[in-house]
């Protein structure tokens, strides 16, 4: 697995840091989350247009990783492959991706590693400070700007900011993305405040508001020409005219989060109250006839409510009990049968987890379970319409145990053993209809089994003359009722245009693969990286490749650092060149069309 990933302002590593301090999320503020998580070896993206991108960790996405936004997992409609965490990097002060004891503690679907996002520490410093940074893009035309102030008293601190960015359409060198534009608003505050007693108090609240062009291209009309998309050079509906307006198909997102954390120190350890509110409203427009296209063809409101408690000793033990709630509704403004059905969840949950050290050993262990019920309504799609109830109940269990042996001072080696379940989620169980963002017909199967896990990885990590890091990780994922989602090699013609159709199925599977990380510095002002990852993914049953996994890919970067010249400080040169292979582990039955070739960016 993926160990944890320490993100530091620091030039210097230490051995378990990876340099993906504040400084980089601030150069990297304008991107998302997912583009930014490829910084980390073993993470890459799915993008399904710009802006748009789906994190993936060690060849798992979606609903089997979790991002933890200030404590709590961040909640939505992340069924999708084209619906991004709804994440403002420019909040963020601290990223990690992890393994180990600390995923024990959150719930949800994660089968593998998740990514930590805290928030900016604020100094302790009486004055009112300020800060302001932009960043300008030639592709799309626009602009990234972040402002935060912030205040830091002895015994109160508080911060304000705000993210706007504007993009129009991007381009290739030979033609114009036509609607691939976006427009975001985002904004954050916290507010901290200690006593004398030990007691401190944390409230955060966060906004995520976006709009995303999606290619015109990407939706056909007809079945003739959708075969012929498959060959193009060029998408259809692509003209010279550079426009910032966004019309259909696009889609429309906003995200609020607000949370409140108590904490009180006590002789034996610390006590923990956590509690969030999460509301998010997702909305997508299709090419309608009739001058419907203003007319959402998806739209879905999500509250989610959230409560633990947590009790943490001085002897590295922690335990937690858990309660969440979740109503998913389809707002009736479409006119159409919705996607997904309505429906409302209750999991409750309890962990465990024990850190120690026996000798030159550094051990983790930890289990978890959870309860799950789910009531879910819909419409049938087949005349007459009819009324369908049903109930999901899930028991899920995670254990997790592992071991850091020190080597000596500059090489630890790591090994880990994870087991864990996950319940089939809303849209793989009951999704009909057009899934707009990936321009296909998705079907779920209510006869689909609770997915299972088993994963173990080595990890080893040093240091040689004190300036070539080493980090090299094995891994092995064993499935169990692998949920995918396979294409039917059919295409069905709807009043909303033609369209692929995909049908969501089950198979046992198996992943293995290693990540890499290799740097070098020179002298005091140069340093060399290098990141490389390999994954190899099968479907034992029908002795297939999966689908949806990442070829071979890799980076290498060139830093030069000068501290100070002249009036300027801390002036930073980069050359990046990045690497993704063709995939060859297909099969034609896995999609519609063959993998792209290979490319390299610089």
């Amino acid at each position: 697995m993926l160990h944890e990933v320490d993100v530091h302002d620091t030039h210097e590593e230490e051995l378990d840091e990876r340099s993906i301090g504040k400084l980089i999320l601030d150069e990297n503020g304008h991107k998302s989350l997912a583009a930014a998580l490829e910084l980390v070896p073993g993470a890459s993206m799915i993008s399904n247009g710009t802006d748009i991108g789906l994190p993936v960790l060690q060849g798992l996405s979606g609903n089997r990783i979790a991002i933890v936004n200030n404590g709590f997992v961040h909640l939505g409609q992340q069924w999708g492959v084209d619906h991004s965490p709804e994440i403002d990097l420019n909040a963020a002060g601290e990223i990690r991706v992890i393994s180990g004891s600390g995923t024990i503690r959150y719930p949800g679907s994660h089968m593998g590693n998740m990514v930590i996002i805290e928030p900016n520490p604020i100094p302790f410093d009486p004055h009112l400070h300020g800060k302001l940074t932009s960043t300008l893009e030639s592709n799309g035309r626009g602009a990234t700007v972040n402002a935060q102030i912030y205040k830091g008293m002895k015994r109160y601190q508080w911060r304000i900011g705000g993210t706007l960015k504007r993009l129009g359409d991007r381009e290739t060198p030979d033609y114009l993305l036509n609607n691939t534009g976006t427009q975001q608003n985002h904004l954050n505050a916290a507010f901290f405040r200690q006593w004398s007693s030990g007691t401190e108090w944390q409230l955060f609240y966060s906004y995520y508001g976006a709009e995303f062009g999606i290619l015109r291209g990407s939706h056909i009309g007809n079945l003739s020409d959708l075969q012929a998309a498959f060959n193009r050079s060029s998408p259809f509906y692509t003209d010279s005219m550079f426009s910032y307006g966004l019309e259909a198909p696009r889609q429309g997102v906003n995200h609020h989060q607000l949370k409140s954390t108590v904490k009180m120190e006590r002789a034996t350890g610390v006590l923990e109250w956590n509690t969030a509110l999460q509301r998010n409203q997702r909305r997508e427009f299709d090419v309608r006839r009739s001058g419907r296209s203003d007319q959402p063809a998806l739209s879905l409101l999500q509250y989610n409510v959230q409560n633990e408690l947590v009790w943490s000793t001085d002897d590295a033990f922690e335990m937690g009990i858990q309660f969440s709630g979740k109503n998913n509704w389809n707002l009736p403004e479409t006119g159409i049968l919705p996607l997904l059905p309505n429906y409302t969840s209750f999991t409750s949950g309890l962990y465990l987890s024990q850190k120690g050290q026996m000798g030159l050993v550094k051990f983790e262990t930890g289990a978890r379970y959870d309860f799950l019920t789910r009531k879910v309504v819909r419409l049938t799609s087949t005349q007459p319409r009819e009324i369908e109830r049903f109930q999901n109940i899930y028991h899920n269990i995670a254990l997790l145990s592992r071991g850091t042996v020190m080597l000596n001072k500059k090489w630890q080696l790591l090994g880990e053993l994870a087991y864990k379940q996950r319940p089939p989620e809303i849209n793989e169980l009951y999704s009909f209809g057009l899934h707009q963002g990936v321009s296909g017909i998705e079907e779920g199967s209510i006869n689909l089994r609770q997915e299972e896990g088993l994963k173990g990885s080595i990890h080893l990590r040093g240091l040689i003359h004190d300036r070539l890091h080493i980090d090299v990780n094995g891994y092995v994922h064993q499935f169990n009722n692998y949920i995918y989602l396979q294409p039917a090699q059919e295409f069905r013609l709807t009043i909303r245009g033609a369209f692929p159709v995909f049908t969501y199925q089950q198979c046992d599977a198996l992943l293995f693969g290693s990540d890499m990380k290799f740097s070098y510095t020179v002298g005091d002002w140069w340093k060399l990286e290098s990141n490389w990852s390999y994954i190899h993914a099968r479907n034992r049953t029908d002795n297939l490749p999966l689908n949806f996994i990442p070829p071979l890919n890799g980076s290498n970067t060139i830093h030069y650092e000068i501290p100070e010249w002249r009036n300027f400080r801390n002036l930073k040169l980069s050359l990046n060149h990045r690497y993704v292979a063709k995939q060859w582990n297909w099969d034609q039955s896995l999609d519609l069309i063959p993998p792209p070739p290979g490319y390299q960016l610089f």
